[in-house]
């Protein structure tokens, strides 16, 4: 039996040791691929995303945890491992799986997206709806969300509103140098020259080697 026949849930993966994930990821391509080359579908964005997607889904406790996909293109092998791999080769088609997030398909779709650039603010709202409940350090929300969309001025509202209140809120940059268009502005200057930093890079050398 795969691995990926093992899980029904994201619980079903603090099982799994590190290498055990890595051969999950890979099975979860595999699977991903054979799917989408039959019936279309945004397979690059969700190829980028089956390891974030992995290592947020183990030290999260979705649905409980909340995560929210910026778009929502890439969240194929979110669904996969949140109960719907049986029907996964239903999506994007008429009563199939939706290509996005969809509240009425899975507790763990927590946001209907399909927008750029609204991650953080919808995240923001979650956050500060928990600690309104009195239900404050009972879950953690992170948004995930790209370099293209992060240059969107909703993001930027999110993120100065969120640091007026002094929000706890995890945002999860996937910086792939990946969008419709080529990226512009100081916040796309600023995180190429990060990219190339020689101490940042050095440092991510090693940290790949140790892993």
């Amino acid at each position: 039996m795969s691995l990926l026949d093992q899980i029904n849930s994201p619980a079903d993966l603090k099982r799994f040791n590190d290498r055990e994930l890595q051969v999950l990821a890979d099975e979860i391509r595999e699977f991903m691929i054979g799917t989408v080359s039959k019936v279309g579908g945004h397979l690059a964005p969700s190829l980028g995303v089956v390891e974030l997607t992995l290592a947020l889904h183990s030290v999260l406790d979705s649905p409980g945890d909340k995560i929210v996909w910026d778009v929502g293109h890439q969240c194929y092998a979110h669904k996969i491992i949140t109960g719907r791999a049986g029907d996964f080769h239903t999506i994007r088609q008429h009563g199939g799986l939706s290509g996005f997030p969809r509240r009425s398909e899975s507790e763990h779709d927590i946001i209907g997206t399909g927008h750029s650039s609204t991650s953080i603010s919808h995240g923001l709202g979650l956050q500060e709806a928990i600690g309104l409940s009195g239900e404050d350090g009972q879950g953690r929300v992170a948004c995930v969300i790209g370099d293209g969309a992060l240059t969107g001025g909703i993001a930027y509202e999110a993120l100065n509103q969120a640091g007026h209140l002094r929000t706890p809120l995890m945002v999860v940059l996937n910086d792939n140098e990946m969008s419709i268009k080529p990226n512009v502005g100081a916040i796309s200057q600023y995180l190429h020259r990060l990219r190339l930093d020689p101490t940042l890079y050095k440092l991510r050398e090693e940290l790949e080697a140790g892993l």
